[in-house]
């Protein structure tokens, strides 16, 4: 070992008369521990949301949305799908109707709601966002049994099935098997007499399935209905208002939404076509989602930037008890570098102890944050607390290991063991439907992601700044002239 090492190992290690500095020093440790864990816990849970709103955005709608910017029908769908589906990039695409309508309930006698409708061809639908993954119940628009169950009971004409989105059904109180009344249209009726009246268009569907994406945007406000089906309510057999395009990669959508224009072949003047790509829809957010991480970073960085403080008092309070020492060791012929890195080693260590701890803990709770298994009672971890006193008071004073250090890491094992076995009970996955936030954050549990750059790079700056933490007092340290050092004693 060398010369350094070893006195830094040393005044790590104190004696019983240097005991309030060793406190001091494990006191450095968890607070940088603290600050890593922290960061890397929140850095996880924002790349999670960040990660877990991407996913469930790009399972559940397109890359690319094409429409003509007056959103007016269009015919032609199916050729212009053809071509669109050969640019280069493209996996998939769907003719859609979209819409909004008024809605009827049973037994209500005005207008209770409105909902979007999208009439969409299932097969196609499936190849662009997985619609039928995320149903429970039918999707079989047009032949279900409950339609013709529903026929009979109600005693009128049914359109067809329609799948509502699982909070707009819990909204609405309806299940599977209800009648739900749409307002297709409202028009001048032609047969009054005198002041003009509104004549109302309705179509009945029953609800054959719900739709549940865990992004409110779509299971709170959306019905799905046949795409045949909507366009003879709107009128407009053989057309549609809105194609829908998957692409290989999503983050091309920008560049490619160019080319799906072109391939549409808008020819007519009163015909302008415009895309939409996911990235824009929702900009704004993973906006402030990126704002929220750099903030976080910044403010994390100061927390272990506070705890490299301690570091250096640490350092401080160490060279102002171990003058006489230094003194010593220059009289013996130890160089200022010398000393310098003695004391620069000491708060190294501090500081990479403190990372490393703070590094395990906060991976230890991120996947005990994303691990949904049955956990043991919370009443066994405080019973395994109440153990863990009861065998330290044995231990110190019944003396059962006779080993001072034998018995100091025996316990520190014990104490380890002990809180690790109490995180593993009290820590689990947090569930925000029960908590009410599942419609502002759009899933219903907290997700986390770890991102293991971001990891390796909280490490390097954590030692970086506890390193730097140490230069003043070791340079301090150094500057002491064993004359000085001695005098008095």
């Amino acid at each position: 070992m060398k010369f350094e090492w070893f006195v830094a190992s040393r005044y790590l290690l104190s004696r019983r008369k240097q005991s309030f500095i060793s406190i001091i020093s494990v006191i450095s440790i968890a607070g940088v521990g603290l600050g890593v864990a922290t960061v890397i816990l929140v850095i996880a849970v924002l790349d999670g949301v960040d990660h877990g709103l991407r996913e469930r955005f790009l399972a559940n709608e397109a890359h690319v949305v094409l429409r003509l910017i007056d959103h007016r029908f269009f015919g032609d769908y199916q050729n212009r799908i053809d071509r669109i589906t050969q640019v280069e990039g493209v996996v998939a695409a769907s003719p859609v109707v979209y819409s909004q309508m008024a809605i009827f309930q049973s037994g209500q006698e005005s207008i209770t709601d409105a909902i979007y409708v999208k009439g969409i061809d299932l097969v196609q639908e499936d190849e662009v966002t997985s619609f039928s993954k995320y149903v429970t119940g039918s999707v079989d628009f047009k032949t279900s049994p409950l339609i013709e169950e529903a026929e009979l009971r109600e005693g009128e004409t049914i359109s067809g099935g329609i799948v509502l989105g699982y909070r707009l059904a819990s909204q609405l109180g309806l299940t599977e098997g209800d009648v739900l009344r749409l307002v297709v249209r409202l028009a001048d009726n032609p047969g009054s007499v005198g002041s003009p009246t509104l004549f109302v268009d309705f179509a009945n569907f029953v609800v054959i399935g719900v739709y549940e994406s865990e992004l409110a945007i779509y299971d709170s406000r959306i019905g799905y209905i046949d795409v045949d089906t909507a366009q003879k309510l709107y009128e407009s057999v053989g057309k549609v208002n809105v194609i829908l395009v998957r692409l290989a990669d999503s983050e091309m959508a920008s560049e490619l939404s160019y080319e799906i224009e072109d391939a549409a072949q808008f020819s007519n003047e009163d015909q302008v076509p415009k895309t939409s790509t996911w990235l824009h829809t929702h900009s704004a957010l993973f906006a402030a989602l990126k704002m929220e991480k750099i903030a976080t970073v910044i403010i994390e960085a100061l927390i272990i930037l506070v705890a490299a403080f301690n570091i250096a008092s640490t350092l401080i309070m160490t060279v102002m008890e171990k003058t006489r020492d230094v003194g010593t060791l220059r009289t013996l012929g130890a160089s200022r570098g010398n000393i310098m890195r003695i004391f620069m080693i000491q708060g190294s260590v501090i500081g990479m102890l403190g990372t490393f701890a703070g590094t395990g803990l906060g991976l230890g709770l991120c996947w005990l944050l994303s691990t949904n298994i049955v956990r043991p009672s919370l009443w066994i971890a405080l019973g395994t607390i109440a153990i863990l006193i009861i065998a330290q008071i044995v231990l110190v004073y019944n003396r059962l290991l006779q080993s001072p250090k034998v018995r100091k890491i025996g316990m520190a094992l014990l104490w380890l063991l002990g809180i690790c076995f109490a995180l593993y009970c009290f820590v689990r996955p947090i569930s925000l439907k029960e908590l009410g936030f599942s419609e502002i954050y759009q899933m219903n549990q907290l997700p986390i992601k770890v991102n293991w750059f971001f990891v390796c790079f909280i490490n390097l700056l954590s030692f970086v700044i506890c390193w730097l933490a140490t230069i003043y007092p070791a340079w301090q340290a150094s500057n002491l002239k064993p004359i000085e050092a001695l005098q008095y004693e």
